[in-house]
């Protein structure tokens, strides 16, 4: 069995365009039907639409979210994604440095795992009475 080397793959830009700027639609966009999305004081997340449940929560709790790619490796159909999330609390920011590891099905995402430690996000939230009241309505939908 022969691999091709790891090299910058044409899923990294993508997932650049859209996290510079994400909206609901945009972070569905790649998803197959059959995704599983893993990351962090999170239950995985199986299917489009338990996917979309997740996102809408994760934007409404926090309006102007951003990714900042840096970078990352793949071939064929497993990518590794350097980047940070650029998180907005209050009147400043949180930037958590993320690895994500994701498995393609014809260029589309089967399977998503972030590497990453949010507990950089529990103080500033819990000092940010609008980002708070953001966090528990949203956690009621």
């Amino acid at each position: 069995m022969t691999s091709s080397p790891p090299r910058d793959h044409p899923f990294i830009q993508e997932f650049r365009e859209i996290w510079a700027n994400p909206t609901l639609d945009d972070l569905m966009a790649p998803l197959r039907e059959d995704v599983t999305l893993i990351q962090p004081l999170s239950k995985p997340l199986q299917g489009k639409q338990a996917a979309r449940k997740a996102f809408r929560k994760i934007l409404t709790r926090f309006p102007g979210l951003q990714g900042d790619v840096h970078g990352g490796l793949g071939n064929d159909d497993l990518v590794f994604i350097d980047w940070t999330m650029v998180v907005p609390i209050g009147r400043g920011e949180q930037r958590l440095p993320v690895i994500d590891k994701v498995t393609l099905i014809d260029g589309r995402v089967k399977e998503r795992i972030a590497y990453f430690d949010p507990s950089p996000l529990f103080g500033p939230i819990a000092r940010s009475p609008r980002t708070l009241a953001r966090h528990a309505l949203s956690a009621l939908r």
